[in-house]
């Protein structure tokens, strides 16, 4: 984004890297006055309505959750479990998982369920032996995660639209099993990540907090103070901007400073919300299946026994429930863009014959990923660089800034998948000069 204060609304990073950016920028900024013109433009997002505000607030508000979480999703190993159970019964696995299962296969599970719902009931960190469990489970998710993305229509919007938001869900915490056991090993403290508060310091923090307060926002650091309480995963925070879209609460077009200002005024002492209100009549089957009672008083909830993936959208941001159904997707690109970030499940979804025949689509990966992993499996699979609808991708990889590895782009210098005139333009214009190098020499020779 042209403003360095919008950062913090950029969509392409997930929420604790930029929350990481924004504090490392405010830390070099000495002077109030120059952290406030920095601010501004965040400011004037969050007050406002567009999306680009939702992604700022949910930047400020980040607050990693803890351990405890993500155990307390898995404490009874449902996808290890699952996968040997299918395993017994005569499903071959791939040669990817087998070592998994075999590993699987000789774990006592009474025993360390057991050992994990204490564990997750106490708030006592899990021993060694038993945390070691975690990437067995991760891989498992990882699996149930691919088999999604290779059994779902990829033509039907209303399908994708429904399933990406909960593999993206799977994958991040799939994710985050695997570094939580990894963390453990390495003895790093698993003490909650505060967001801002972390990266920033005490003092540093509290100075935001006065300049904020000073720009308008005075009520911010209240919610901070309870975002830091209950420790929410960004995504729940949409979750409540769904709930208070739906119900127009406090307010009809109320700005996302206001939305989130509301609900930290009404949460309970135990971590609840109980809001009065009407709920509209169409979406009183929605709500309730997504884990919110409704009564002629109002609505009540837990934040952790909400079902994500029915209060937010494709992109798991908040939605507009009050018709009683989630808002027409956008096109199958978008909902590939939304999920640019997450490696396992983009090649999941490449890995799929019907999605490689989407027109463009590849291309598109291709332009926007960041992750060379995903470029070196586009680069290495030939039915994901080759046929009419994926003309463009050998140019857009010879093209890419990030680190593919040079034997896998040396086949595409070639006159078979680059025109003449894109070869010439690469020679003087390609972003790595290995690229343009060994493009010039390629022209000199034909």
């Amino acid at each position: 984004m042209a403003d360095p204060g919008l950062s913090a609304c950029d969509p392409t990073f997930q929420e604790s890297e930029r929350c990481q950016r924004l504090a490392e920028t405010l830390r070099n900024i000495e002077l109030p006055e120059t952290r406030k013109r920095f601010l501004a433009p965040l400011i004037a997002e969050i007050l406002g309505s567009e999306v680009s505000g939702e992604h700022g607030l949910r930047t400020l508000l980040y607050v990693g959750t803890t351990w405890r979480v993500h155990l307390g999703k898995v404490r009874i190993l449902p996808n290890l479990h699952r996968l040997l159970c299918r395993w017994s019964v005569g499903w071959v696995p791939g040669p990817d998982i087998l070592g998994i299962l075999q590993q699987g296969a000789r774990l006592d599970f009474p025993v360390l369920r057991r050992a994990l719902q204490e564990a997750y009931e106490s708030g006592c960190f899990p021993a060694r032996e038993v945390i070691q469990v975690l990437p067995l489970e991760a891989a498992c998710l990882r699996e149930r995660t691919r088999n999604l993305a290779d059994n779902a229509d990829p033509y039907s919007l209303r399908t994708m639209a429904r399933l990406l938001p909960r593999l993206r869900i799977y994958d991040e915490l799939a994710d985050r099993l695997e570094v939580l056991e990894r963390e453990s090993a390495e003895g790093v403290s698993q003490d909650p990540d505060l967001g801002l508060l972390r990266f920033l310091g005490d003092k540093d923090y509290q100075r935001l907090q006065d300049l904020v307060v000073e720009m308008g926002v005075d009520r911010l650091p209240e919610v901070w103070r309870v975002q830091r309480r209950l420790q929410l995963d960004p995504p729940v925070v949409s979750c409540l901007f769904s709930l208070s879209r739906t119900l127009r609460l406090p307010r009809e077009g109320a700005s996302w400073y206001e939305q989130m200002v509301f609900w930290a005024a009404n949460v309970q002492e135990d971590g609840s919300f109980r809001i009065p209100g009407k709920v509209p009549a169409a979406s009183v089957k929605l709500l309730q299946k997504a884990g919110v009672a409704c009564g002629p008083g109002g609505i009540g909830f837990r934040p952790e026994d909400l079902d994500l993936t029915v209060l937010l959208d494709e992109h798991t941001l908040s939605a507009d429930l009050s018709a009683g159904s989630r808002p027409k997707p956008p096109d199958w690109k978008g909902l590939v863009l939304s999920n640019i970030t997450r490696e396992t499940l983009l090649m999941s979804i490449l890995d799929n014959p019907k999605c490689s025949r989407v027109a463009g689509l590849v291309e598109v990966v291709v332009v926007n990923c960041k992750s060379s992993q995903v470029l070196s499996h586009i680069a290495q699979k030939r039915e994901l660089h080759t046929g009419h609808q994926n003309k463009g991708v050998p140019a857009a990889l010879l093209r890419s800034r990030m680190k593919i590895p040079m034997t896998l782009l040396r086949r595409f210098i070639h006159l078979r998948f680059v025109s003449r005139a894109e070869l010439k333009d690469m020679a003087v214009r390609a972003p790595r000069a290995e690229v343009a190098k060994e493009v010039a020499d390629y022209l000199a020779s034909i």
